[in-house]
């Protein structure tokens, strides 16, 4: 899967129109390739002739030419350039992990490190200003919080051990998969927790790890 990265549009010749991001350019010579990005990602096309009509033999099944080929070359390797510098692969599965890694970049201008080789799908979060961490993202079997078969995404953070004694309960709260259970909690990423909750617990999170 793929998710637009908004930085890396402007970079490469997108201009914002308040709605999407558009960017044309002159292929073959005489035509101009129109190329609009909108929020959720959909890319669309458009192409005209140097009269500045719009060009479409490029869409129609079957039709032929030499001309016609190189529009379509053309206009394939663009759209395939664009996926590659424009975009990011996404590398998790549930709504709530896509928005929560959105929050963090918006709010902590945090990115997720991917630390294991072994283990691609998990991300740390950490401070800037001191490296410690205060978040990780994984995705793993729902059997390891004894929830049943398929996976889950789960979220790590710091929180206080009086209210984790308070909240833990092995079906929305556990004590921390994989970290210190007495200081970590962790979270299903599946809907069972609104998402104001994360939110929270999430700037709680990034509160503690500043320390003293």
């Amino acid at each position: 899967m793929k998710k637009i990265n908004r930085e890396k549009i402007l970079q490469h010749g997108f201009k914002f129109d308040g709605e999407n991001f558009v960017r044309r350019q002159k292929i073959l010579d005489d035509f101009t390739l129109e190329i609009i990005i909108d929020a959720r990602g959909n890319v669309t096309t458009k192409i005209f002739d140097a009269d500045g009509e719009p060009y479409t033999l490029h869409r129609v099944e079957g039709a032929a030419g030499k001309f016609v080929g190189a529009v379509k070359a053309e206009h394939e390797k663009i759209l395939s350039e664009v996926a590659a510098q424009c975009f990011d692969d996404e590398k998790f599965f549930s709504r709530q992990t896509n928005l929560l890694v959105d929050y963090i970049r918006e709010n902590f201008s945090g990115a997720p490190e991917f630390l294991w080789e072994k283990y691609p799908t998990f991300a740390i979060f950490r401070r800037n200003e001191n490296r410690k961490w205060y978040a990780l993202i994984a995705g793993i079997p729902k059997k390891y919080l004894r929830l049943g078969e398929g996976d889950v995404e789960i979220l790590n953070v710091r929180i206080e051990p009086a209210q984790l004694d308070k909240i833990s309960d092995d079906e929305k709260y556990f004590r921390g998969w994989h970290m210190n259970k007495r200081s970590w909690l962790t979270v299903r990423l599946d809907e069972t927790l609104p998402d104001d909750e994360l939110f929270a617990r999430l700037e709680n999170s990034y509160r503690l790890a500043a320390g003293k």
